[in-house]
């Protein structure tokens, strides 16, 4: 059972294996029993739980996780009600350790510590890599929250941190697992397996199915039993059925007056329809579960109706290459929804298939559909600040202020998450093909969302992970090379295109653009990215072509270090361009640096509005 004190025999037992953990390990000293999920060889990413016992509401939790609601899913114990939350688990190597890990940022409140902070809020489950001590209230800290993974189809590994009274049977019991497989996954258990102590981290293989295997093997055991009573009871049956028979025959037969061959047929008619009734009944049933299982909510077209107001054109808020999109409202929540003058098209299939699959809180939601009189509708969650395109190309001009450096690192660093979720964390791998800053929408809080699924395309996880595309599809100024030539579609097309959007935050420039010396010929950002490199003086170089609204406000640092990762994401090679899991983690380290940055200006406004306001 879980205690706060330690018996003086447990200490004694304990104290050599502390020693030696002390004396051989580089990491710092953790706050309790923790250690990071070896990463496997054959899993990079995965999905995974990490328990929430701290009691707060699903919105908080979505907000301290960077998750949506819909990743949360609540779990009873007792009385009490603590929450399973879904993320992306990826190996990585977190300054010298490496593991399992989801990371997620955190804006530091007064007096808060390490300790305080992973206790308090992310439930004792953060790992501490150094340099906590030095918080500083109202910088983001990027928490590595424990995570892990495992080979079994059949299960997701729950991260959880010891509570008052547990023992590992009641926390199997909890978690759908058993005690083998959680003293499999915690290797120190097993110096005295009847011993836990309040604030140790475990890592507990839930079966998905919600049934623990020892259920499971007395389920089955329990099937055994009554198949074997009612072969036992079909046997008896045949017996006596076999008996009558026999004592029939040697009776004198009467004759019925009925044919025995018009008999025979009858029987045969009547069975061959049964049997066919009975097999079209169940094939037709297990399609309909299939197709229901795969979609999303589907709305009526009275509702659509109703919700824009008959498609009223002041509600009308964008338009696109697949149709005109409008503001609505579905109960008390706001909407965008999407009219496509379609008969289920093929990229509507597309985009309905992958959006239905993906939650993310850097990706927008497709929330559910419509159909009908020629035309498909796309219910989103509605996003209100516009398009970064909007706010970086004559911002003023669209009624947005300039961006501040330190939203724009913030900006690329969603944007980024949200593409490697696509790529790295659902079931398939999912290519964008048309990323572009029209396409990445902010909130109110200038918070990056990827959008406008319409033109992924599935790609299976496979050796072969190249796609041939029928047409050319993407935005010219975003499209790499190979997709110009050859029609070929990787996530590196992705990475190119990100590049792009990277070379747009840096200097306000479109990925095409009129030159004012040559007014008809158009330029390509990449160009002009490229040449400050090639220059004498790099840095001079590319300070000269730094976007004029950010007016000198910036790290000139960091803004060379953004300018590297898009010039990597823009190699003329595929090969040569990194993962998206990469670029998340050089923006991520990135963005610290501006916070920072920006913090030592004196605690200037944009650090938390992101915008210029009358500087």
């Amino acid at each position: 059972m879980a205690s706060g004190t330690r018996k003086c025999g447990y200490l004694v037992f304990l104290l050599p294996l502390c020693v030696l953990f002390m004396g051989t390990s580089a990491y710092p000293t953790q706050i309790s029993r923790i250690y990071p999920f070896a990463c496997s060889n054959s899993i990079k990413t995965c999905n995974s739980y990490l328990y929430q016992h701290n009691g707060f509401k699903k919105e908080q939790i979505a907000s301290y996780y960077s998750v949506n609601t819909s990743q949360i899913r609540p779990i009873t114990d007792n009385n009490r009600n603590d929450y399973l939350v879904t993320v992306p688990c990826s190996c990585k190597n977190v300054n010298g350790t490496d593991g399992y890990f989801y990371d997620t940022d955190y804006t530091l409140q007064r007096n808060d510590t390490f300790a305080n902070v992973s206790n308090q809020i992310y439930s004792g489950q953060a790992w501490k890599v150094g340099g906590e001590e030095n918080y500083t209230a109202g910088l983001n800290a990027t928490m590595h929250l424990l995570c892990g993974c495992v080979e079994s189809d059949s299960q997701i590994v729950v991260t959880y941190t010891v509570q008052p009274l547990d023992t590992l049977s009641s926390i199997a019991d909890l978690l759908a697992s058993d005690v083998d497989g959680i003293q499999s996954l915690n290797t120190y258990l097993a110096a005295n397996p009847s011993y836990l102590d309040i604030g140790w981290l475990l890592y507990v293989p839930m079966e998905k199915s919600g049934v623990s295997p020892i259920k499971k093997d007395s389920q089955k055991k329990r099937e055994w039993k009554i198949a074997v009573s009612i072969l036992a009871v079909v046997t008896m049956l045949s017996v006596c059925t076999l008996l009558v028979i026999l004592l029939r025959r040697k009776r004198p037969q009467r004759n019925s007056g009925e044919d025995p061959k018009m008999f025979s047929k009858s029987i045969t008619s009547n069975k061959s329809y049964s049997l066919h009734k009975h097999f079209q009944s169940k094939g037709n049933s297990e399609d309909i579960t299939a197709i229901e299982s795969e979609k999303p909510v589907v709305y009526t077209l009275e509702e659509i109706a109703e919700a824009t107001g008959n498609f009223d054109e002041s509600r009308k808020i964008g338009e696109g290459g697949y149709g005109s999109v409008y503001l609505g409202i579905m109960g008390k929540q706001e909407v965008a929804v999407k009219k496509m003058r379609s008969s289920k098209s093929k990229e509507f299939l597309a985009e309905l298939k992958v959006l239905c699959k993906i939650h993310h809180i850097n990706a927008v939601e497709l929330l559910g559909y419509a159909s009908g009189d020629d035309h498909l509708y796309l219910v989103y969650e509605y996003i209100p600040n516009g398009s970064l395109s909007e706010h970086l190309h004559d911002p003023l001009l669209k009624g947005h202020q300039p961006l501040s450096w330190t939203a724009r690192t913030q900006i690329a660093l969603d944007a980024a998450r949200g593409i490697e979720y696509i790529h790295d964390h659902t079931k398939a791998r999912y290519v964008h093909r048309d990323i572009k800053t029209s396409n990445i929408l902010l909130d109110e809080t200038l918070r990056a969302k990827v959008a406008d699924f319409g033109l992924v395309k599935l790609v299976g996880r496979t050796n072969e992970d190249e796609l041939m595309a029928t047409r050319l599809v993407g935005t010219p100024g975003y499209l790499p090379p190979e997709s110009v030539k050859e029609l070929q579609v990787t996530t590196k097309t992705d990475v190119f295109a990100f590049g792009v959007v990277l070379a747009e935050l840096i200097t306000g420039k479109r990925a095409l653009f009129r030159d004012n010396m040559e007014p008809q010929k158009m330029k390509s950002l990449i160009t002009i990215l490229n040449s400050a490199f090639e220059d004498e003086d790099p840095e001079s170089a590319l300070e000269s072509i730094v976007d004029g609204n950010l007016r000198g406000s910036y790290p000139m640092e960091d803004v060379y270090k953004m300018a590297e990762i898009s010039q990597w994401c823009l190699s003329g090679d595929a090969i040569n361009r990194p993962e998206m899991r990469e670029v998340v983690v050089a923006l991520s380290q990135i963005r610290v640096s501006s916070v920072e940055w920006e913090a030592s200006l004196g605690g200037n406004s944009q650090v938390f509005s992101g915008v210029f306001n009358g500087r």
